[in-house]
C-alpha cells in the first residue's frame, strides 16, 4: 500500500542560537530519514519551510542537502508557501529550490477576469495534488474567495488539497485570536487536506472534507514551544496510507534532545533570597546535554528585580553544560518598583525629557551610564532597538542584529 508524508512549518533558520539552530535542523533530519526507511512515495510540505523568505544559507544548504538525498531515493517533495517562506515583492528560496529539481511547488494557480483556477500536479503513485500558498496579510483569502472549486471537485482519483491556514470550525480556544477561514473555502470532496500553520498536531473531518491534518512543526520555533516540550509535548509529522482512500494516518514523533524548565516563584520574597535560591537551584540542576529553560516570575516584596545577578545565575546554570540554556524573566516584578511609577507620561513629553527625569535613579560608578552622558547613550540604544526587522531578514538574524546593535552602543562584547 502507497505511503506519503505530510509535514509543516519546519522554520528552518527560526532561533538566532547556533545551538538551536542545529538542533532544528537535526529534527528535519530525523523526518527525512524516517520518510526513507518507511518508503513513501513522495512528502507534502505545506508551508513555512524556512522562517524566512531568504533565510539562512548555510542552514538551506544543509536543509537542501538533505531533501536531495530524499529526491535521490526515489521521493518526490511537493510544497507550497507558508506566510514566512512568502514575499510578494522577491523571489523565495523555496522558488530557487523549486527551479533547482529538489522539490516541486504545488500551487499551478493562474487568475483572468476575477477568477481563480488551480492545476493538479500528477504524482507518478496516480494521486493528485494541488494547492494554495500561505501569504502576509492572509492574501490568500482573496484567491479563495473566487476559487473555481466545482472543477478540483469533479475530478477523480486520490486527491491531496495543501493549504497553510487555521479552520474556523476547527481552531481550538488557546488559538482563538488566530486569522483562520472557514471549511468552506476549501474545495469539497478531496481525500485528504495537508494543512499547515497551526503549530499543534491533529486530523479531524468535518462533512465534506474528510482528513483535515495538522503536523504542527518538527521541532520548536520559539521559548514558549520550547516550554511545550518541557512539559511533554509531541512534535513530528503524518505518514498517511492509502490506495482509493486514505487507509491510515499515523503521527511519528520526532525528538532531538531533552528539554528541561526550571521554574522560581519569587512572590513575596526579597531581592537577596531571591538570588541566594536561585543560586541555589542553578548549582543543583543537572541539566548536561539538555535544553535548559529557566522561567523565573512573581513579585518581589523587596528590593528591585536589577538587584539579583542573573549574570552570574547562568554561570553557574551553565556549569553543568547544557546543550543551550535559555531564561526569561518577563514575568518577575517588584513591589517597590511599582510603588515608585510615575502617573502615566503627559503624551507631550519627549523621551530626551523622560531620560533627563529618570537618570538621577541610576546607582552606578560608571560615569557614562549617569547624567547627561547617560541621557545620550540612553537615546543611542533606544534607537538601535528601534529599528524593525527587514524584509528578506528571518527572526533569528533580526534578534542576533539588535542584540549586536545594542552590545555595540554599550561597548560590550557578547558572551560566548
Amino acid at each position: 500500500m502507497p505511503k506519503f508524508a505530510h509535514m509543516s512549518d519546519i522554520h528552518i533558520g527560526a532561533f538566532r542560537q547556533p545551538e538551536l539552530k542545529r538542533l532544528l535542523l537535526d529534527a528535519f533530519d530525523s523526518a527525512i530519514d524516517r520518510c526513507i526507511e518507511e518508503g513513501v512515495a513522495f512528502i507534502v510540505m505545506a508551508g513555512d519551510i524556512f522562517d524566512s523568505n531568504i533565510p539562512d544559507l548555510s542552514s538551506v544548504r544543509r536543509a537542501a542537502t538533505k531533501m536531495k538525498e530524499a529526491v535521490d531515493a526515489g521521493i518526490r517533495v511537493y510544497v507550497v508557501y507558508g506566510s514566512h517562506d512568502f514575499s510578494p515583492n522577491y523571489s523565495s528560496i523555496v522558488d530557487v529550490l523549486d527551479g533547482a529539481g529538489v522539490f516541486t511547488n504545488a500551487e499551478l494557480l493562474s487568475t483572468s477576469d476575477g477568477h481563480a483556477t488551480l492545476d493538479f500536479v500528477r504524482d507518478p503513485s496516480g494521486s493528485r495534488i494541488c494547492g494554495i500558498s500561505g501569504r502576509k496579510l492572509s492574501i490568500d483569502r482573496d484567491i479563495y474567495s473566487v476559487l473555481n472549486r466545482e472543477e478540483l471537485e469533479r475530478a477523480d482519483g486520490f486527491k491531496i488539497f495543501v493549504f497553510h491556514s487555521a479552520i474556523d470550525e476547527l481552531r481550538p480556544s488557546s488559538l482563538a485570536a488566530m486569522e483562520a477561514m472557514p471549511a468552506s473555502y476549501l474545495p469539497a470532496e478531496f481525500n485528504y487536506y495537508a494543512g499547515g500553520h497551526v503549530h499543534s498536531h491533529s486530523v479531524e473531518s468535518l462533512p465534506g472534507h474528510p482528513n483535515i491534518a495538522f503536523p504542527g512543526p518538527l521541532f520548536a520555533t520559539d521559548y514558549s514551544e520550547l516550554l511545550e516540550l518541557a512539559h511533554g509535548g509531541e512534535r513530528g509529522f503524518f505518514i498517511v496510507e492509502f490506495e482509493d482512500d486514505v487507509s491510515s494516518v499515523e503521527f511519528v514523533p520526532i525528538k532531538v534532545c531533552d528539554v528541561v524548565e526550571l521554574r522560581y516563584f519569587a512572590q513575596g520574597k526579597t531581592s537577596g533570597q531571591a538570588s541566594k535560591e536561585l543560586a541555589e537551584l542553578a548549582s543543583r540542576a543537572n541539566v548536561g546535554g539538555k535544553v535548559v529553560l529557566l522561567t523565573v516570575e512573581g513579585e518581589l516584596a523587596e528590593g528591585r528585580t536589577s538587584d539579583i545577578n542573573f549574570y552570574s545565575i547562568r554561570r553557574l546554570l551553565t556549569a553543568s553544560k547544557p546543550l543551550v540554556a535559555l531564561s526569561n524573566y518577563s514575568r518577575l516584578t517588584s513591589r517597590e518598583q511599582a510603588k515608585s511609577h510615575e502617573q502615566p507620561k503627559p503624551s507631550y513629553a519627549t523621551e530626551r525629557e523622560l531620560f533627563e527625569r529618570e537618570i538621577g535613579k541610576v546607582k552606578s560608578d560608571e560615569t557614562s551610564l549617569r547624567g547627561s552622558k547617560g541621557v545620550t547613550l540612553a537615546l543611542e540604544l533606544l534607537r538601535s532597538l528601534k529599528e524593525g526587522r527587514r524584509e528578506n531578514e528571518n527572526k533569528g538574524d533580526f534578534e542576533d542584529r539588535t542584540a549586536r546593535a545594542g552590545f555595540g552602543v554599550l561597548g560590550l562584547k557578547e558572551e560566548g
